[in-house]
């Protein structure tokens, strides 16, 4: 079974491409789903980490608000550490049994969508890593269409995140996303031949 690790810098594209793959049928693990899923059904020991850290304010009904945790977790580095180091293993554990799902149904191609792959060092999990490498200003663009940050949010997202350079070192397949979705999905087509080769 060929592993693939799909990445790449916020509003890149992954989640297009990711829908892509899935469409054609593979087996798809979408981190920020999970992630998101922590924070819409947060269990005892999340939310015991959040009261541990002073933010007690942002869960009102066993729902969090994720704009203010957004603004803490890049304010506060030993906040951002904490909550990142909780995450980070219930993420790894899903991962894990996605993996391990698919090796006894004897896949023989599955992809992760990681974003902060690179970040936390993962390349060396994965057969492949496909990198998806935009412009910033394409990338803000997209961002901010969605509504989903703020512009300093954005700024502190895109401080922590590392450099086109850096990713392109240490990625197997690059795919520029800085034209037409058409081109997007074509440049994802011929990645998904070379991969399948």
């Amino acid at each position: 079974m060929k592993i693939i690790g799909i990445t790449g810098g916020i509003g890149s594209g992954k989640s297009t491409i990711s829908d892509y793959f899935k469409k054609k049928g593979y087996p798809m693990h979408d981190s920020d789903a999970v992630v998101s899923e922590i924070y819409k059904k947060p269990n005892n020991s999340f939310l015991k980490l959040l009261h541990s850290c002073g933010l007690k304010n942002i869960i009102k009904n066993k729902k969090i608000n994720k704009k203010i945790i957004a603004n803490n977790f890049f304010v506060n580095k030993k906040i951002k550490n904490k909550i990142e180091k909780h995450i980070h293993k219930e993420v790894r554990l899903k991962r894990e049994a996605f993996i391990k799902k698919n090796l006894n149904l004897k896949k023989n191609l599955i992809f992760l969508d990681i974003p902060l792959l690179l970040e936390n060092n993962l390349e060396n999990q994965f057969d492949i890593v496909l990198c998806i490498i935009s412009t910033k200003a394409n990338r803000v663009k997209r961002i901010m269409k969605n509504k989903k940050f703020s512009k300093e949010v954005l700024k502190k997202i895109f401080k922590n995140q590392t450099t086109d350079k850096e990713r392109r070192l240490r990625s197997d397949i690059i795919i520029t996303n800085n034209k037409s979705k058409k081109d997007f999905i074509f440049a994802s087509e011929k990645a998904l031949i070379s991969i399948l080769k």
